[in-house]
């Protein structure tokens, strides 16, 4: 470490020690400083966190969470700043382009003048979705209110956003991650109220009945697995891909992309998937009592 402070001093850095590691400071030139494109300031100062070789950016707040960089790459201060500018910049392209996808989806993109962080609310029923975008362009759940209430949750929801086409296939897949099953079906009339079942389309339409490409498709499967209820829900991303999502009690289970040519079938899936055997695997429809 020695040797790595005294390499950055010699590149015009200044070094300080903290209790947390060692810490050095980069200032930058008008001429290759970042621009803030909210408040329109340029930056004037970044500090790094040194760990070897590489230099993690950590204030100000605009570009904590960018890429680190490595310190062997860099032959001087002004070729850091320059590194610096390219994945500053290259965080705001993502900004860019994916405000543009929130805006197509009928979502209002919001970016924290300060952090430059991007994020959106997403309402689903009862459930109010914050997504937030990391500095490489890639969505997570970052707070989930139901009702008003906040949802407890140890995982890490991330998702691609491009592979929702629609507002309503990215609310379900969403509802679906946090949206519990009951634990008990509803009264028979209500619980029927509205849904359909595939075996009444093919009854009604006949088997030769087609989904057009870009039509919208989801369903919903419930299921028992040794007395545990779990759901399945699959929505049409596009043609024959789907994204799927088997969830349970305490959360999400799987959740991928598939092509419908490739899907196993569901039995087989969450068999595979919850290592039991396939008889273990009931399916239930929604007025089907549960354990």
């Amino acid at each position: 470490m020695e040797t790595t402070s005294r390499r950055l001093e010699q590149l015009g850095l200044k070094v300080e020690s903290h209790a947390g590691g060692v810490q050095v400071t980069l200032t930058l030139e008008p001429q290759v400083a970042p621009e803030n494109p909210v408040t329109h300031q340029r930056l004037s100062h970044v500090t790094f966190q040194v760990s070897e070789d590489r230099l993690t950016p950590v204030a100000p707040p605009s570009v904590v969470g960018l890429a680190p960089l490595s310190l062997s790459s860099v032959e001087s201060a002004e070729e850091l700043a320059l590194l610096l500018r390219d994945i500053f910049e290259e965080h705001l392209f993502h900004v860019e382009r994916r405000s543009a996808q929130l805006n197509a989806l009928g979502l209002h993109p919001l970016v924290n003048p300060e952090t430059l962080e991007l994020s959106a609310e997403l309402a689903s029923g009862p459930l109010l979705f914050t997504l937030v975008a990391d500095r490489q362009g890639f969505f997570r759940v970052g707070k989930v209110l139901r009702q008003g209430t906040p949802v407890e949750s140890s995982a890490v929801h991330r998702f691609e956003l491009s592979e929702f086409r629609e507002r309503d296939v990215l609310a379900g897949y969403l509802a679906a991650l946090f949206d519990e099953p009951p634990a008990r079906p509803l009264p028979g009339p209500l619980s029927m109220r509205g849904l359909v079942r595939f075996s009444e389309l093919a009854e009604r339409f006949g088997t030769q009945a087609i989904v057009p490409p870009r039509s919208h498709l989801e369903l919903l499967v419930q299921m028992s697995v040794n007395g545990e209820s779990y759901r399945f829900a699959a929505a049409r991303l596009v043609g024959r891909t789907f994204r799927g999502l088997l969830a349970g009690s305490k959360g999400k289970v799987w959740a991928e992309r598939f092509e419908l040519d490739d899907f196993p079938g569901i039995v087989q899936l969450v068999a595979g998937l919850l290592k039991v055997p396939p008889e273990a695997v009931k399916l239930m429809g929604p007025d089907t009592p549960q354990e």
